[in-house]
Formats: structure tokens, sequence, C-alpha cells
């Protein structure tokens, strides 16, 4: 792996880690606080409302896709690598060491370190991404709060997608089995017998 690669991985694995302890909190909490964030989508105030199992569904299908070497990117699918990416940044900020090793613990061995460089290697690879799909995600300016992530593109050419396929997701509730259970190379066989464990007592939020 190279370092892009390597950096992008650990991104995915970031957005996994958190949305998963979102995802079990929401869940099995009787009461939670409204602050917390539901997922790792949330850096897009348009797609907070999306629920946790389907952040995760939308992550993995994304990873699927970049895994198999498919260029052709949809608009949902530069969302989802733009907040990955930030919430390895935000984790590498703002999270414990332990919760940052635990991304690092993946089923591929990293050589990039979980060190302080973390937050400045994301920020170098987000403006180092492809600039010809760097405005693919303007038509949501409007959506995005000043606080939003700074907007940049992945290689490969965006397949023709709106702003609606995006809000569609804020109003599902159940996720792919095939999707959240089949997922290879991101997640290790402990996270896939967690995910597995907790659709098995969970079964409405699956199809």
């Amino acid at each position: 792996m190279f370092l892009t690669d390597e950096m992008l991985y650990a991104a995915f694995r970031a957005a996994f880690v958190h949305t998963l302890d979102c995802m079990l909190r929401e869940t099995l909490e009787q009461q939670h606080s409204s602050k917390r964030g539901s997922g790792f989508l949330d850096v897009y105030p348009v797609l907070q409302g999306a629920a946790p199992q389907i952040q995760l569904e939308c992550l993995l299908d994304t990873w699927d896709h970049l895994n198999r070497g498919e260029s052709r990117m949809t608009r949902l699918n530069t969302c989802v690598v733009n907040a990955a990416l930030e919430s390895l940044a935000r984790m590498a900020g703002q999270e414990s060491q332990i919760t940052l090793a635990s991304v690092w613990r993946g089923p591929v061995q990293l050589n990039t370190g979980a060190d302080h460089w973390v937050i400045s290697k994301v920020r170098a690879l987000q403006l180092a991404m492809d600039e010809s799909t760097s405005s693919q995600l303007e038509g949501l300016s409007e959506h995005l709060s000043d606080r939003g992530i700074p907007p940049c593109g992945i290689h490969g050419r965006e397949t023709k997608g709106s702003t609606d396929d995006l809000l569609a997701i804020v109003g599902r509730w159940t996720a792919s089995k095939t999707i959240m259970l089949e997922s290879q190379g991101l997640l290790t066989q402990d996270e896939q017998d967690i995910l597995r464990v907790f659709f098995e007592e969970q079964p409405g939020l699956l199809r």
C-alpha cells in the first residue's frame, strides 16, 4: 500500500469504528443525548438525520466499490469518501489513543503510524486528490454549514446523481443484509461477528 491508500483505508476504518459505536449506543441505550452524532456522515448537516445503520451501509458499499477497482463514483460515494477522511482527522484530534489504535487494528497492517501526524496526512490527502472532481459537491453548498468539511474529489468520473439521491438515505431505516454482513477487507473477524450478533438481535434493521 502507498501512503495515500493507507490513509484512505484508515479513514474508512475510522468512519466504521465511530458509526458502529453510535449505532450500538442509539439502539441499546434507552436514553441518549440529542447532541451525540449518529454517524460519520453527520459532517453534512443535510444528512444528520440518517440512521447509523444506513450510514454504515453507505460506508461499506462505497468501500466495496473502491475495493473492486471501480472508477465511476456516485455523488453519495464521493460524500462518503470525504466524510470518512474528516472522521479520521477528527478522531486523531479529539479521541483517545485507544480509539485511534482500534482503527489501526484492522485486517490490513499499515506501515504509517497512528501518530500526531495523522491529521496533517489527512489534510494533505484531501488537498492532493483529483481536482477534476473537486466540484462534485458544489450542488450541496447551500446545505453545508460554515464548519462543513472541505470539498475534495477522488480519482474517477462521477456518475449522474442528484441531491435527492442523498436526501433519500435520510428517510431509510432498513439496511441491506448483503452489504452489512459480507463486506470484505475492511473489518476484522471480531467486528464482523459484532455486526452479525447485533443484527440477529435487531432483525428489523435489515432487509
